[in-house]
């Protein structure tokens, strides 16, 4: 089976810009390729299992991003976009490998998130059941693997606000792991909305795996045009663009001191979030943030 691989030879400073383009096209599955990459490399060793390219070649601010499209057509409209910023170099190919579309999962292995959370794949084991909250995730296509910083300062959020019996809203849902993982973490239901289909089905399917379709209730819409209820905390993981636009509309659909977990943030665009969120109601009561990615958390005073 063919494939299209898209390659992005950039510099280190382009970073942030070259995500927004690839988002804008709905692909989330990037590699990354730099000398940051290296350096992390060098303090966790049990992750070189997981390389299997020459990444030591990179030079000082180079960066060099590789990703996927779901055909040639989309890969051109992304170098367009590209060359037209005059943003770096683009690469495009057309593979053959009978096994494309299972490649990718050799590099993802159970994730252990803050101290009650474990992401894992559905085709992996996991040892350490007694002492975490397994979530069990099959992405497919959608976004959400726990991998990403936006998703996995999202769960650490989650950990440390969803209580016992509350109503979660996952707003932009992609894989449906942030409502499922709520559950496990002792919400009572969760609503999951997405505007793609792909999610839709990843959600669907990996609240089956993890035996809580009868707590969660996915529908596809745009944010918060299908909520009717209010919850007791909602979470969004998009960029931030769009939480700006959504933050108007959170006081109908959230109770007065409930909680909105905020990511997908490039650190750029934190204190338009902020301003937003204060001019809406909402005090700000946490914050993190993982490299140059942030999330911010609001409570709803009003």
């Amino acid at each position: 089976m063919k494939y299209i691989e898209l390659d992005i030879k950039t510099k280190t400073e382009n970073k942030d810009k070259l995500l927004g383009i690839l988002y804008d096209f709905d692909i989330y599955t990037i590699e990354e390729i730099s000398e940051n990459i290296i350096d992390e490399l060098n303090q966790n060793e049990r992750d070189w299992d997981f390389i299997d390219y020459p990444i030591l070649d990179v030079s000082k601010n180079e960066l060099i991003l590789k990703t996927y499209p779901e055909n040639l057509e989309s890969a051109k409209k992304i170098e367009s976009v590209i060359l037209d910023r005059n943003l770096g170099q683009v690469s495009i190919y057309e593979k053959d490998d009978e096994d494309w579309a299972n490649n990718w999962k050799k590099y993802y292995k159970p994730l252990e998130i803050g101290k009650k959370i474990a992401i894992v794949p559905n085709w992996e084991k996991y040892e350490n059941k007694e002492n975490r909250r397994e979530i069990i995730i099959n992405p497919g296509m959608a976004f959400g693997t726990g991998t990403h910083e936006s998703t996995y300062m999202c769960l650490e959020m989650l950990e440390k606000y969803v209580k016992t019996d509350d109503t979660i809203f996952d707003i932009g849902c992609g894989s449906g792991i942030l409502a499922i993982a709520s559950l496990k973490l002792g919400a009572k239901k969760a609503l999951a909305v997405d505007i793609d289909d792909k999610c839709i089905e990843a959600s669907i399917e990996n609240a089956r795996l993890n035996d809580v379709s009868d707590k969660v209730d996915v529908k596809k819409g745009n944010l918060l045009d299908v909520v009717k209820d209010e919850a007791d905390l909602i979470v969004s993981n998009i960029i931030a663009e769009i939480i700006v636009d959504e933050i108007k509309n959170l006081k109908n659909h959230l109770k007065n001191g409930g909680i909105f977990i905020s990511s997908g943030i490039i650190s750029e665009r934190r204190d338009m979030v902020v301003d937003a969120l204060k001019q809406n109601g909402f005090d700000i009561i946490d914050e993190k943030s993982k490299n140059n990615w942030v999330a911010i958390v609001g409570k709803l005073n009003v």
